[in-house]
């Protein structure tokens, strides 16, 4: 074991000393392998030069040249081999070049191929060194050399009779040793060659299967972005054709909002395909292009006041007159504001800057929010497509394809693009265009001035004031039960709304750590929930509900664009009661829903009354059991105070009043006054059966110190009066 340590260490050293950056893996591979047979060959020269120096120095002194010359030439290479980053196989063949001519010039002093001590031998396997490079014109010119010195060598030592410098003995003895050892190496290389095309394949699955991963996920988020707009618009056509004068004008305002939403992502993608393919044109005018930034700015600026956020627009500069590709200058900007904007909170700042750079040469744009900022590990791929990081925004997460997009605007442009993010404290994005004055100067239309706009429009969310909130008195008075819908489309929230608001109290929630806050302070009797949310996502807070005591008993279905089988097992493993794919029928959600509430009621009978308690858990109660239990257990511990209320009981469970009285209600369809009132008078039936206790003793005991009231109540509950049950 402590044998292979040693040797993956080693490996791993040989790997970082070969590697540089942007190396790949395959080239990494073939240059270890190069590097350490460079390596066996030189401790073969240098042990054989060695012993010919110490047992014949004078006999074999054209080896012990040969070998100083292979030591020398070895050495260079491998220190060389590892600082080339560029044709690293060009100087691999340069390598083996000079060895066989230095090779064949000691086998001609050697006296031919017979009486060189197997140097052929030692050729050949220099030859064979070029596999693992793939390269078949270095191994194709290397095998060349190879026959030329095999050929001339030959045919050296049958014309030219000079005496042999080599001894025979010697002569075999050297012959068996590279045979074996440039055999080994051979084998080596050979052996190398196919683990690495063993590794190589083994790569190239594991790439594929990222590939497919990646193409997964990639129709996951474009289903997902597609599903939630269409919801709305098959939503809002249904409720126009069911009730047109009262949804016509905002029906229609909603379905054209998210047909641009549908629209900009098919032309996102579009454009994405267009730049791959190398055919996104670029259309440059010479005009003022400070100007043009300040104009698209400005149309930010009431949305941004609309949420309280201070948009500036800030520049030092002149007038800058350049070249510029007007749409796609529109676009950066409009998608780097639109994310500021996503991520900025009520009251923070956003402030667009332009300036010239390095002699005139760049031209700066930054766009710099205080916002919530991104964390360090996402910094890298924050430009990816469809990359999400999970943080709050007001408006929808969006297709994930906007700064993807501005970086392959920017790059199209010869520009570049960086980002620098601290968290809680802000994002900079910062864009630098070249300076030209090429293009044919800016026409300025007041026309493309309105089409600029038109455009930016389409680039955010539209806040429409909805006709879907729900009228709660006479919901109230009906005494409906709460539904929490959370959902962070708002036109998706606001559909809901307005076809479940006759059968429900609606709450809304636009994000799921403002659905837990509300399921907790309000108990709702169901909730509705999308999956992917900002802040906390609907699994998340499908988790958070169901292993908490106040909440466990809430039904939950999660209504969402993942509509995948994984994503189903994954929500209703993690204790959803149903899962919904977007678009919906709306006849099978009010099914469901329905349903659900039904199968509160089994809830109700469960823990209606305080002598059929159940003793044992069941699957799918135990947190409710638990409940229960300790409401139980804390009651009849006081059931003789008759000071006892439920402030005290709040203070022994340690919820809030509001809490308990929906748990409580939600869970038996009981308050907690009417169900101390039962275990009172259920305990003093018990007392009255199994003690000589008068009616007053018993009364007292059980906590009633009126005992008209207590008869009555007796009475009510029993059909008998204490006296008359009294055996």
């Amino acid at each position: 074991m402590k044998g292979k340590t040693h040797f993956q260490n080693a490996m791993t050293r040989i790997e970082r000393l070969n590697n540089y950056p942007g190396c790949s893996q395959k080239e990494l591979t073939v240059r270890v392998q190069l590097w350490v047979g460079t390596f066996y060959a030189l401790f073969h020269a240098l042990l054989l030069t060695l012993a010919f120096w110490i047992f014949a120095p004078v006999a074999l002194k054209v080896l012990i040249g040969y070998g100083y010359f292979l030591a020398i030439t070895l050495t260079a290479f491998l220190i060389i081999n590892p600082r080339i980053r560029k044709n690293y196989k060009l100087v691999s063949a340069t390598q083996e070049t000079i060895l066989l001519v230095g090779t064949f010039v000691t086998i001609l002093h050697l006296g031919g191929i017979a009486t060189s001590g197997g140097l052929i031998v030692v050729s050949l396997a220099m030859v064979l060194s070029s596999v693992p490079l793939q390269d078949s014109r270095i191994s194709l010119f290397l095998f060349l050399i190879f026959t030329f010195i095999v050929i001339i060598s030959g045919l050296y030592g049958l014309f030219i009779s000079a005496p042999a410098p080599l001894a025979e003995k010697y002569n075999a003895v050297l012959f068996m040793i590279n045979t074996l050892s440039m055999s080994g190496l051979g084998l080596f290389l050979i052996l190398s060659f196919i683990a690495q095309q063993r590794k190589l394949e083994q790569l190239e699955a594991e790439k594929l299967k990222e590939l497919n991963e990646a193409k997964n996920k990639l129709f996951t988020n474009i289903t997902h972005e597609f599903r939630t707009p269409i919801t709305v618009i098959q939503g809002m056509t249904d409720l126009i054709e069911k009730n047109p004068e009262e949804w016509l004008e905002e029906g229609t305002a909603k379905i054209k909002n998210n047909s641009h939403i549908l629209l900009k992502l098919v032309n996102e993608m579009l454009d994405l395909a267009r730049i791959e393919a190398g055919v996104m044109p670029l259309h440059y005018v010479q005009g003022n292009i400070i100007s043009h930034i300040g104009y698209v700015t400005g149309l930010f600026v009431s949305l941004a006041q609309s949420h309280r956020i201070r948009l500036d627009f800030k520049t030092m500069e002149p007038p800058v007159r350049m070249d510029f590709d007007p749409d796609k200058l529109l676009l950066i900007v409009s998608n780097l504001l639109s994310n500021a904007l996503k991520y900025t909170p009520e009251g923070g700042k956003i402030e667009v800057s332009t300036e010239i750079e390095e002699h005139q040469t760049w031209f700066l744009i930054q766009v710099a929010d205080s916002g919530t900022g991104i964390e360090p590990e996402y910094l890298p791929h924050v430009f990816d497509r469809f990359f999400h990081d999970g943080q709050n925004s007001r408006f929808q997460q969006g297709t994930g394809l906007g700064l993807s997009l501005v970086r392959e605007y920017i790059e199209l442009m010869n520009g570049k693009v960086d980002v620098q993010s601290s968290k809680g404290q802000g994002t900079v994005f910062s864009v630098r265009l070249p300076v030209t004055h090429d293009a044919i100067p800016e026409s300025e239309d007041a026309n493309e001035k309105q089409e600029m706009a038109d455009r930016i429009k389409i680039e955010l969310p539209i806040k429409i004031g909805s006709k879907t909130e729900p009228d709660e008195s006479p919901n109230e008075a009906k005494k409906l039960p709460v539904l929490l819908i959370v959902e962070d489309s708002r036109d998706v929230s606001n559909y809901l709304a307005a076809i479940l608001k006759n059968e429900y109290r609606i709450e809304q929630a636009e994000n799921g750590k403002i659905g837990i806050e509300k399921a907790l302070d309000r108990i709702p009797d169901i909730i509705l929930s999308d999956v992917m949310m900002p802040e906390i996502d609907g699994i998340e807070l499908l988790e958070k509900l169901k292993n908490d005591i106040r909440t466990s008993h809430i039904p939950v279905v999660l209504l969402t664009a993942k509509a995948d089988i994984a994503s189903r097992i994954e929500g209703l493993e993690r204790g959803a009661d149903a899962y919904m794919a977007k678009p919906f029928e709306e006849k099978e959600l009010h099914i469901v829903l329905k349903n659900l509430v039904e199968i509160r009621k089994k809830l109700h009978a469960r823990y209606a009354s305080p002598e059929n308690f159940p003793l044992l858990p069941e699957n799918g109660y135990q947190i409710e059991d638990a409940f229960m239990g300790k409401v139980k257990q804390v009651l009849e511990a006081n059931l003789d105070d008759d000071e006892f209320g439920i402030a005290q009981l709040c203070h022994e469970l340690c919820v809030s009043h509001t809490q308990l009285y929906r748990k409580f209600k939600s869970v038996s369809n009981q308050t907690i006054s009417e169900y101390f009132k039962a275990l009172r008078l259920y305990k003093s039936r018990e007392l009255l059966s199994s003690t000589t206790m008068n009616v007053t003793e018993v009364a007292f005991a059980a906590g009633f110190k009126n005992l008209s009231y207590f008869s009555r109540e007796f009475a009510h509950q029993f059909g008998k009066s204490p006296k008359e049950f009294r055996p």
